[in-house]
């Protein structure tokens, strides 16, 4: 079971242990007294892994486990059908962050004070949220709370300072690719040449193909067509042409420039201003013809943008976070240390958090 997008997991934490504030922490159980797993001296001595030159505590794995368990919704039942893979991911999420907060030291990256005070705030959520009974029984001190929520500052601060700076150069660079180009929003306008189903879907026959109509409705069709574009460049609304001859179901409002089409396409959309209408095109289906409702759009080129640098950002950033967390090796048998881990009992830990309220499932 693979979880995706943990490098957001620190925002995702807070607003989850903040919405549980909300939505009943009378739950809590502050005045239980239950009997402790581990001594804050024990968890905070107890080698339970080593990723690189780092060595991890029990009392840090404890930490991430109450975030796997409540960040991912996991009941005790759960844990009851599938422990291992819960506490595998957990795992997972302990060494990513470690060789993340390595390579963000490695870029000098440094907290300033905003930095401080929203890891500050990030603790304060998260103690506020957590039962105490969950810290005392699992030996978790304020300051391994600290040390696990500085660590997450670093890498969240080097990741989004990367992305934000790569997301900016991707932009500008597309801004200055299109800026002389044609952004259009269009009217596609369809006079079908082929049969069509009750539910306006092309009919086909029992080898696939599209069922084409006589030839006298085909030179109807385009007879239509002709008149329609004629209408449309005569200053008649689009919508009021299509519903004119009936074509409503087969027509549809699209964004793009010139250029983006075939070469027909784009020959014919190339000196057509707002309020006008192409000639007819002939297409597989049917008799095209395309009013243009708006042309030198900047909001259209801007969202393009905006979605064609997020897909380029995802794809650049993914790859380089993929290359950052191989600065570290990772042996996920002989990194555990001992016992401790194996030892640990994870239902136990989502029973108290599920009937504290904060185990909200999927």
């Amino acid at each position: 079971m693979k979880r995706k997008n943990k490098r957001i997991i620190v925002c995702v934490l807070t607003l989850v242990l903040s919405a549980t504030l909300l939505f009943g922490c009378s739950g809590k159980k502050k005045d239980d007294k239950s009997d402790v797993v581990y001594s804050k001296e024990e968890a905070s001595t107890t080698k339970a892994l080593v990723i690189g030159d780092y060595d991890v505590y029990l009392d840090e794995l404890m930490i991430y486990a109450i975030q796997e368990i409540t960040l991912y919704g996991i009941t005790p039942d759960m844990v009851d059908k599938d422990e291992k893979t819960y506490k595998d991911e957990t795992l997972s999420l302990v060494r990513e962050t470690k060789i993340l907060y390595d390579v963000a030291l490695h870029n000098d990256v440094e907290l300033n004070d905003n930095d401080i005070a929203a890891r500050d705030k990030l603790i304060d959520n998260f103690k506020a949220a957590i039962p105490g009974e969950v810290f005392e029984k699992y030996g978790i001190s304020d300051e391994v709370i600290e040390k696990v929520f500085t660590e997450r500052t670093y890498v969240e601060k080097f990741e989004n300072d990367i992305k934000n700076q790569m997301g900016q150069d991707i932009q500008d660079a597309l801004t200055e690719s299109y800026k002389d180009f044609n952004f259009q929003k269009l009217y596609y306008m369809v006079f079908p040449t082929i049969e069509v189903d009750a539910d306006g879907n092309p009919a086909t026959d029992a080898d696939g193909n599209y069922t084409e109509v006589s030839d006298d409705k085909k030179a109807e069709a385009k007879e239509n067509a002709e008149k329609a574009s004629e209408e449309i460049n005569s200053g008649k609304d689009y919508n009021e042409v299509a519903q004119e001859y009936g074509i409503e179901n087969y027509c549809s409002e699209m964004n793009g420039y010139v250029g983006a089409y075939s070469d027909e396409m784009n020959d014919a959309l190339e000196k057509i201003s707002a309020g006008g209408c192409t000639g007819v095109i002939d297409s597989e289906v049917g008799y095209v013809i395309i009013a243009v409702i708006s042309d030198h759009d900047e909001d259209i080129k801007s969202s393009y943008i905006y979605s064609v640098t997020n897909d380029y950002l995802n794809d650049q950033y993914n790859s380089l976070r993929t290359d950052w967390l191989s600065t570290i090796p990772v042996d996920t048998v002989n990194d555990l240390q001992g016992d401790a881990w194996a030892n640990f009992t994870m239902k136990d830990l989502s029973q108290i958090l599920y009937d504290a309220g904060l185990v909200i499932t999927k």
